[in-house]
């Protein structure tokens, strides 16, 4: 066992500047990030949620989580989710972040 603990890897500090780029991998949440994020204050975006056949939309759950690590990371948006009356799908709205927190 002590004979592990001789053999550890040496680890060498780097410089963030230093770490190449992430190559630009898209998730599958990343084009309802992007529109999310292209939102002024009073606009919103239509959601659908997720369609077994067309395999197009997104799950409640992944909207109401992609919104509030959205929201929770914004300094100036605060996100939130209206669902629609069809309950195919819903809205995400864009409202400003009150200055008293």
């Amino acid at each position: 066992m002590s004979q592990a603990l001789e053999t550890m890897s040496v680890f060498e500090k780097v410089s963030v500047a230093d770490i190449p780029a992430r190559s630009s991998r898209r998730s599958k949440t990343t084009p309802l990030r992007e529109a999310i994020a292209s939102l002024s204050v009073e606009e919103a975006v239509y959601v659908p949620y997720f369609d077994k056949e067309t395999k197009e939309g997104y799950k409640p759950s992944t909207v109401a989580q992609v919104v509030g690590s959205m929201s929770k990371a914004s300094a100036d948006y605060r996100y939130s989710v209206r669902s629609e009356a069809a309950k195919t799908g819903c809205y995400v709205i864009c409202n400003p972040k009150s200055s008293n927190g």
